[in-house]
């Protein structure tokens, strides 16, 4: 009876305690930890709103391909189903739709236009993919200027020229992607004229493919894949003008190679960042490249298999996020290539996709452009996601006891959080404090960092004991000295008395 008591009353705690269980996310939230498993941590981001035709109290959208965050915190979509471009307020209301323009009195239109950038001045370029052109408007949206197919000796005569994703840099200078162009990006001058290709991929050579290709046939040559570079997909330039794009076309055999042996070529790399010479110069410093998942299942699972990064995004602190096409998932890295959280899915609920093909940040919360489910998905940071966040962008500014401080309210948050240990290693190493450093360094499994806090440390002790060491070697040389004379008279002693005794 009395057992049946205590069940009863355990039951109604249970019953009346709240849940604290995460069972509601939509996704898994993880990173990985040295040894390239994944370890549970706090959801960084989580799904908030989503934005559709029906929301704004217009047409649905149909097949949308791209979206931009504009001046004023204005969100441009690019409906390319519908050949129009969607301006969406700072309250998620609609702002205005652009369909068409005036070009010198006529009527024109877009037809499938798949890629946008907005500069700081509001005025709007436009990847007008069926055209085969750019169009150039004011922050109004009215004509100013049409930017056809590129002309140059080295494009051929029948090139099919479709743009897809460009970007402007503060030279008004204009770098497209554009459909089977495997050259790199194409790079206009301020005037619309072709200046080159620029940023194209290193070509990995392969001896026993090209020996082979000298000795085959014409109809095995065919059916050979060609040695040219991969093509990119996506593209997003920094303030600083450098520009990340993104290629989905690196073979997976590469990919392996790249994560297995944690490599930094750029010939295995999914996203890359290009100085003004299309050198690619992104960093790749954390614990694998920047890659999406590291680790996944194999077969039958739907986030089998690697990622496929699509499309990148970076922040005014140099933080970029890429968006894995494939699983649907946002993955966050730092200046040096650190990963510091993922969120996102492929699936039914809120904060998943079925063919996510966008993303953008506005203020502090990620839009992600969903091609399937004609929709935006906006996500907004936790306190968790904010603190990461923070205690980055304050070492990258120079406030390191501010960074270390949200360093150490992330640990309260995860315990196993890697990179936090690390980020105050180096708030500890910017401040000379060699000692601490090497110690958070070792639970972060930092080991080229603390090779060099161990180094600086030890030349800090050698400099603070200098004199010491200076005496002590004294007092050793001078005690050899004395122990070597007094040897010598010992054994000359000893050799005098053999020759009393004789």
């Amino acid at each position: 009876m009395r057992a049946r008591r205590i069940l009863a009353i355990v039951f109604i705690f249970v019953l009346l305690c709240p849940a604290v269980a995460h069972a509601d996310e939509p996704y898994s939230n993880y990173n990985y930890d040295f040894w390239g498993t994944p370890i549970p941590a706090p959801a960084a981001y989580v799904p908030s709103r989503i934005i559709d035709g029906r929301a704004l109290d217009i047409d649905n959208f149909n097949k949308p391909s791209d979206l931009f965050t504009g001046p004023d915190n204005r969100l441009y979509v690019a409906d390319s189903g519908n050949s129009r471009i969607v301006v969406i307020n700072e309250n998620w209301e609609l702002d205005r739709i652009i369909d068409g323009f005036d070009k010198n009195g006529v009527r024109d239109t877009f037809r499938n236009p798949q890629g946008l950038f907005v500069t700081p001045t509001g005025e709007i370029y436009v990847a007008d993919t069926d055209n085969s052109r750019i169009v150039h408007l004011d922050p109004d949206g009215k004509f100013i200027r049409e930017i056809g197919p590129p002309v140059s000796d080295i494009i051929p005569a029948d090139f099919k020229y479709y743009p897809t994703a460009l970007v402007v840099d503060k030279a008004n200078r204009i770098y497209i992607v554009a459909q089977g162009v495997n050259q790199g990006l194409i790079e206009l001058d301020h005037n619309g004229d072709f200046v080159g290709y620029t940023g194209a991929s290193k070509v990995k050579f392969n001896l026993i493919d090209y020996t082979w290709k000298m000795i085959a046939t014409d109809e095995q040559r065919e059916r050979m894949v060609l040695f040219v570079p991969t093509e990119y997909n996506n593209i997003d330039i920094d303030n600083d003008g450098f520009l990340y794009v993104t290629t989905g076309t690196i073979a997976l055999e590469d990919i392996d190679y790249a994560i297995r042996t944690r490599s930094k070529d750029d010939r295995y790399a999914p996203v890359r960042k290009l100085n003004p010479t299309g050198t690619d110069v992104l960093r790749r410093n954390g614990y694998f490249p920047p890659v999406g998942d590291v680790s996944f299942r194999s077969r039958g699972y739907a986030e089998a298999g690697h990622s496929q990064l699509y499309d990148v995004c970076v922040e005014d602190s140099g933080i970029y996020s890429v968006l894995d096409k494939k699983k649907g998932r946002i993955f966050t890295y730092d200046t040096d290539g650190n990963l510091l959280y993922v969120f996102g899915g492929i699936g039914n609920r809120l904060g998943n996709f079925r063919d996510p093909v966008a993303l953008d940040i506005i203020n502090d919360q990620f839009v992600v452009l969903d091609f399937n489910m004609a929709q935006i998905t906006v996500f907004e940071p936790t306190e968790y996601g904010r603190l990461v966040k923070e205690a980055v962008e304050l070492h990258l500014n120079g406030k390191y006891d501010e960074s270390a401080a949200r360093w150490e309210q992330v640990l309260k948050y995860n315990a196993n959080c890697e990179l936090a240990y690390i980020g105050m290693g180096k708030a500890y190493l910017r401040k000379d404090d060699f000692r601490n450093a090497m110690k958070y360094f070792k639970l972060g499994n930092k080991r080229d960092y603390y090779s060099k806090a161990f180094d600086l440390y030890r030349q800090e002790v050698i400099g603070d004991n200098f004199g010491l060491v200076v005496a002590g070697l004294v007092v050793l040389y001078i005690g050899s000295r004395v122990l070597k004379r007094i040897r010598v008279r010992k054994k000359a002693g000893l050799k005098a008395m053999g020759k009393v005794e004789a």
